[in-house]
């Protein structure tokens, strides 16, 4: 009996002491602005800090609300002065981070600080009367993660991608609340790796999938169809295979990485596929080859990886109409093979 008195008296104070190991406090501040025609705005309520609280929250951190940002943020003064103490932070300035970091007189123990900035570009003249059209941000987040009673630096991130939507604010948002979602994981792995977090503070993390888009094809083989957009057509055939092979897709601007590509061949034989007189003529077997260069550039850090696409598509053509050879046959098999190469292993 009192051996095991002894044992649950252990296992009390084991206890009593893991939960005395309370997990640290983490403030996050990222001011951000959107710049649409050239013309920078700041945004009052931030879509990459929010984003990343988000995830923060769902790993188990604990993150704590800065009152006094949110003062800063409600007037014009506030914003330039939180600019002013998010740049004097990220230069190592300890009394700006203290400032930032603060809540009721008691400082978080990590401050994660940085900047977002989107840009939003408008074409007026490609936009059709009567209908709205997709405007394609494009955000770059810079971080660090600050140990706010040394100024230590945990962790230094930065990360581009895009968002999509019919208002440019909102494309502009989307991008950085996109920015906040794929940073978070890589974020918290490195402040966990390098801040001693009891195990419950923290709950493993999957980084996003990275998203693909297609530009359209620039066609340098020579061969032209009437009423057809050889280009915008081999595009939409690579991001269907893209798809249906396990990449996710998005439109080329908001994606991760672009596949540019070139047809710089295109042969084609056609052979009578009966051997009658005049017959020939009507009924004719087709082979098709087409060469395309490609490259799939990688947005964020601008490197490429290159390779060759060569595709055999045959057919046969009745009375004009074309079976098998279409430029939407070989379109489709240019795409897979695309595919095939870009998502392998994903």
């Amino acid at each position: 009996m009192a051996r095991w008195v002894a044992s649950a008296a252990v296992l009390l104070f084991v206890g009593l002491v893991g939960l005395g190991q309370a997990c640290p406090a983490v403030a996050v501040v990222i001011p951000e602005t959107v710049i649409i025609e050239r013309v920078p705005r700041p945004i009052p309520d931030p879509a990459a800090e929010t984003a990343i609280i988000k995830h923060f929250l769902d790993y188990g951190f604990n993150v704590v609300d800065l009152v006094q940002i949110r003062v800063l943020r409600a007037t014009q003064a506030g914003m330039s002065d939180l600019e002013r103490l998010v740049k004097q932070a990220l230069a190592g300035d300890t009394t700006a981070i203290r400032a930032l970091a603060v809540r009721n007189g008691i400082a978080a123990n990590i401050l994660v600080v940085g900047e977002a900035v989107s840009t939003v570009t408008v074409f007026e003249v490609l936009r059709i009367p009567g209908q709205p059209r997709v405007q394609d941000g494009r955000a770059r987040v810079e971080v660090r993660a600050i140990e706010v009673a040394t100024g230590r630096i945990l962790a230094a991130e930065a990360l581009h991608t895009g968002g999509v939507d019919f208002s440019a604010e909102l494309a502009g948002k989307k991008s950085l609340e996109r920015a906040g979602d794929k940073i978070a994981c890589t974020l918290a792995r490195a402040i966990a790796q390098r801040y001693p977090l009891p195990a419950r503070c923290f709950q493993m993390c999957t980084s996003p999938a990275p998203t693909f888009g297609a530009l359209d094809f620039e066609n340098r083989s020579g061969v032209w169809i009437r009423n057809v957009d050889v280009g915008r057509l081999f595009a939409t055939a690579t991001e269907t295979a893209l798809s249906e092979r396990g990449c996710r897709t998005t439109r080329a601007m908001a994606a991760d990485y672009l596949v540019e590509s070139i047809i710089t061949d295109w042969k084609e034989i056609k052979t009578p596929s009966i051997n009658l007189p005049l017959l020939d003529l009507f009924f004719q077997g087709i082979a098709c080859w087409v060469t395309v260069d490609v490259r799939v550039l990688d947005l964020g850090t601008g490197a490429f990886r290159a390779f060759e696409v060569l595709v055999n598509v045959s057919g046969m053509e009745i009375f004009g109409l074309r079976f098998g050879a279409s430029p939407r046959d070989i379109a489709r098999a240019v795409g897979r093979e695309i595919a095939n190469r870009v998502c392998r292993g994903r």
